[in-house]
């Protein structure tokens, strides 16, 4: 055999392969490239031979997805989220004549003019007479107030005013008492049974606080109807259903139905309240007023309020018409504010929840946060006329001859009242 001469075409053919291999090899392989293709090949894979399982987990992402983002909240709160403010400053108004519609940016919770038709004029009194059950409670509550003057005089240590939940200290709904069919008829989320039961209790609660035959410390009443805005408060107040009495405190429990029944603006909802405020400053009779701040309230069952992953868009709103609440009694020598959020909520994991125990639903106390409302109000008040008593013996050297008897608005000083669960104790009961 003939063999070549030269072989070194051979070689060189030979190192020029090796050096393309070497080169192949270091060439780095392109990271996302290769989740894509093998993202694709999952994909095929599971839907050629797992078709059924592949749709049904997508689906359980994108649910999960959407919940945890809170997609499926903003949607079901508003459909879009909406800058919540109140651009013009009320705290230092002195008269119901300072409050201009003209100035208002926005009358709608949702940041338009077009989305609440039955949105008042929050400077106006409103009356519900349409409803022949609200005229009953109106008509119910002068003749409890009419009651109380014949039998114990004018002289009464608060009057509450609200809405529902000021109504059901009086241990009624609506006027009704809450009995029915316990397995059809509901209000709210609340079986008229369970109804029925919370109402008697809630109402136990509230004379045991403030019905002296009953031990309680101070007398009151409360005149609540369901329902109700701050000008249907406005128009009572107006009508006198208090009949004449005259309470050394007045205790106002009103705006919650202004944003959440009739979805009116924050502004809206404050001036309503102002407009409340300002009637009762007009008595000039001496009494101090104490603005309850709005109470919250939920949109989930989960009883959220703020938070990561949380919309809620009544608590925003009921967040900052509190806080202008609180800086209008500030400025206002007899105004006191007192904020209930402390004791209705809680913290955990850094998101801020409504007490489940303190409600009925999400919207309503219960008959547990009736009385610890009632607890707190007591301390208030005792509060109150303390200081009525200190400002006036510093003046006159003179002893009062009972809890804030004979003195003025103006011997009160400008406290606010602010509540945690640890602050309640039996040793408040022990006076």
């Amino acid at each position: 055999m003939r063999l070549p001469a030269n072989d070194t075409s051979y070689d060189d053919e030979y190192m020029d392969a090796l050096v393309r291999d070497r080169q192949h090899k270091k060439q780095k392989p392109n990271p996302v490239l290769n989740c894509i293709c093998t993202g694709f090949a999952f994909i095929t894979f599971f839907w050629i031979h797992h078709r059924t399982e592949f749709i049904l987990s997508m689906v359980l992402f994108c649910s999960v997805s959407l919940a945890v983002t809170g997609v499926i909240e903003t949607y079901e709160s508003g459909h879009k989220h909406h800058h919540h403010t109140i651009e013009n400053d009320y705290s230092g108004i002195t008269s119901a004549l300072e409050l201009k519609l003209g100035t208002i940016d926005h009358w709608c919770l949702d940041g338009t003019d077009k989305h609440c038709p039955r949105c008042d004029d929050p400077t106006k009194k409103i009356s519900r007479m349409d409803l022949g059950w609200w005229g009953d409670v109106f008509m119910r509550n002068t003749r409890l107030a009419t009651t109380y003057l014949t039998n114990h005089g004018s002289d009464i240590d608060v009057i509450f005013l609200g809405d529902s939940n000021t109504e059901g200290s009086a241990g009624t709904f609506k006027g009704g008492d809450g009995t029915g069919d316990d397995n059809k008829d509901k209000v709210g989320e609340v079986k008229r049974g369970k109804l029925e039961e919370a109402l008697v209790k809630s109402k136990k609660k509230f004379e045991k606080y403030f019905d002296k035959s009953s031990g309680g410390l101070y007398g009151g009443i409360a005149l609540g109807i369901a329902g109700d805005t701050s000008p249907n408060l406005l128009w009572r107040i107006i009508q006198n259903e208090m009949a004449d009495l005259k309470p050394k405190v007045w205790w106002i429990n009103i705006g919650i139905n202004d944003i959440l029944s009739t979805n009116c603006s924050e502004e809206i909802a404050l001036m309503g309240i102002l407009r409340v405020v300002e009637e009762l400053m007009a008595k000039d009779d001496g009494a101090s007023i104490v603005i309850n701040s709005i109470l919250p309230v939920a949109t989930r069952k989960s009883m959220s309020l703020e938070g990561k992953h949380i919309r809620n868009k009544y608590w925003v709103a009921i967040k900052l018409v509190n806080e202008r609440l609180k800086i209008f009694s500030k400025k206002h020598p007899g105004v006191k504010f007192f904020d209930a959020t402390d004791l209705l909520t809680e913290l955990r994991g850094g998101n801020r929840y409504m007490l489940k125990e303190m409600f009925t639903d999400k919207v309503h106390l219960s008959p547990e946060g009736h009385e610890m409302l009632a607890i707190a109000q007591v301390d208030v008040i005792t509060s109150i006329y303390k200081k009525r008593e200190e400002m006036q013996n510093a003046a006159s050297g003179l002893t009062g001859s009972g809890p804030g008897e004979g003195l003025s608005i103006d011997t009160v000083t400008d406290d606010h009242y602010y509540y945690t669960l640890e602050d309640h104790t039996d040793d408040w009961l022990s006076w």
